[in-house]
């Protein structure tokens, strides 16, 4: 009984940070550029003082942005027509003392926090789609989920056998970042430990007002 009550004590504790740190994402507009479909969004509140706590300590942080065009149908289903994603790793150089954020599109390194937040925080004309094969006067939508993944499969396995006591020591300056987070481990324990030391994996979601798509462009409807 009092472990059920300490193991509800702790989650309450875990979600108190999390909802103290706004977060957000908001799809700021949808335009055809080129004949093709683009968005730009906003991230609010991905990489939080925690988070930049933990790059500085040797964190990898990976981001990954999942940008989905719907046609709105009656009901609770709709018609997805086209994905696009876009993944950032961040990590911190201790010995040049600097941020590195690094995508498909370019590497970049700066000693600003500030600099690494607007970088990973703010997409611009991102394609989803080209024009021609977009359908005509449908009642559209696009949805943007965010996910900050701030450590690896291999982390939480490490956590696990420290907290455990199967490693006497914690190295974290040896915890990376993999892709593979399908695969991570969901030990109860474990998970309430990196919600409350801010480590944990965050996942936030925004969407667009609706849109039509005519032959001269852009319809939005009220």
């Amino acid at each position: 009984m009092k472990k059920v009550i300490l193991t509800q004590f702790l989650v309450v504790l875990a979600l108190l940070p999390l909802a103290a740190a706004e977060q957000k994402v908001t799809v700021d507009s949808v335009k055809i550029e080129e004949n093709v479909l683009t968005v730009d969004f906003t991230a609010v509140g991905m990489i939080n003082d925690k988070t930049a706590e933990g790059l500085q300590k040797g964190l990898t942080t990976s981001i990954e942005y999942q940008v989905q065009l719907w046609e709105k149908k009656g009901g609770w289903i709709n018609n997805l027509i086209a994905n696009q994603s876009v993944r950032m790793k961040v990590f911190f150089d201790n010995w040049e003392k600097k941020y590195v954020v690094i995508s498909f599109a370019e590497k970049r390194i700066t000693r600003s926090l500030e600099t690494v937040r607007e970088q990973c925080s703010h997409i611009h004309s991102l394609p989803v789609a080209l024009f021609e094969e977009l359908p005509q006067n449908k009642q559209l939508f696009i949805t943007v989920k965010a996910i900050l993944r701030p450590m690896s499969v291999e982390n939480y396995q490490d956590i696990k056998n420290w907290l455990s006591g199967q490693t006497k020591n914690l190295e974290i300056e040896k915890l990376g970042d993999t892709e593979k987070q399908e695969k991570k481990i969901k030990g109860g324990l474990l998970k309430i430990f990196l919600a409350l030391t801010g480590f944990g994996d965050r996942t936030v979601s925004g969407k667009s007002t609706l849109f039509r798509i005519s032959q001269s462009g852009i319809d939005w409807v009220e």
